[in-house]
């Protein structure tokens, strides 16, 4: 954070000058307005708009970004509990196979002991 506001002063020398030397007025035409302002007043206005739009766009950028981010954190939640429940599922399913598997063999068993007696 240091290294960014030495550049941004060091930055800033160059403008400081140009605007201390360059204060004669100047004419500006926007639609049907006309207005006489400093040179210097325009140079650093304009600087300044450009700076605070350039904050604003990053930190939009950074907040996406971050957004983005909690997204897809909450879509892995979401997977992973469904995932959880999946096998929660699936392990029902086989407990109950193996239920009826055994019920199954005790019935086939049941049957050949009683065909055994029969004979």
């Amino acid at each position: 954070m240091k290294i960014k506001a030495l550049i941004g002063l060091v930055l800033l020398i160059p403008v400081l000058i140009y605007v201390w030397m360059n204060g004669s007025p100047v004419s500006i035409h926007f639609i049907k307005w006309e207005y006489a302002v400093p040179q210097a007043l325009l140079v650093l206005s304009t600087l300044l708009v450009g700076v605070f739009l350039g904050l604003l766009l990053s930190h939009a950028w950074r907040n996406k970004e971050k957004n983005l981010q909690k997204k897809n954190e909450r879509k892995a939640r979401k997977l992973q509990k469904t995932e959880e429940k999946l096998l929660k599922q699936q392990e029902k399913e086989q407990k109950t196979a193996e239920k009826k598997s055994a019920e199954s063999t005790m019935v086939s068993e049941e049957n050949q002991t009683q065909d055994r007696d029969q004979v």
